[in-house]
This record gives structure tokens, sequence and C-alpha cells, in this order.
């Protein structure tokens, strides 16, 4: 999968569980995590609504790519396993 700021949290967060600490890192506790409204707001709406620059959009872009293509391989039996906060 490749994540954009159009990425729809709630659908990131379904398929790819561990995004939810990258999200965490950038977002804080951020209520959005929970409501029901994250099947319909984008990574770049919860960006914007928390005050992030373009930089660090761009940085939590990186890292929620890096997480879902690690879930991703290890889905695939490439890599073992390991926790994103063990980073």
């Amino acid at each position: 999968m490749k994540v954009t700021m159009d990425t729809i949290l709630g659908e990131l967060l379904e398929e790819y569980p561990d995004t939810e600490f990258v999200l965490k890192k950038y977002l804080g506790e951020a209520y959005c995590l929970s409501c029901p409204g994250k099947m319909f707001d984008t990574v770049g709406n919860g960006a914007m609504l928390h005050g992030m620059s373009d930089e660090e959009s761009a940085n939590m872009l990186v890292d929620l790519q890096e997480c879902v293509d690690q879930y991703e391989k290890q889905r695939e039996g490439q890599v073992p396993a390991s926790h994103p906060a063990d980073e």
C-alpha cells in the first residue's frame, strides 16, 4: 500500500494496526484514532487539524510508509516481527 495524505485513517489502521504507534507519535493521543469518523478522515486532514508543518507531515508519511512496508514483509514471512516503538 502506498500511504499518501489522501489515505483514509480507518482503512490504514484496520489493515496495518501498528500504524497507530506512528500516528500517536505525531498526533499524540488523538481522539480521531478511535472516533467512528476515522473511516472518512484522511491522514492529511489529521495533519492539518493538528497544526503539523509540511516537514512534519512529510516525516509522518515516511514513517507510516516504513511501518506499512515492514508489516507487508512480515506477512510475507520475509522479516521477523518487531514493534515500531522499539525503534
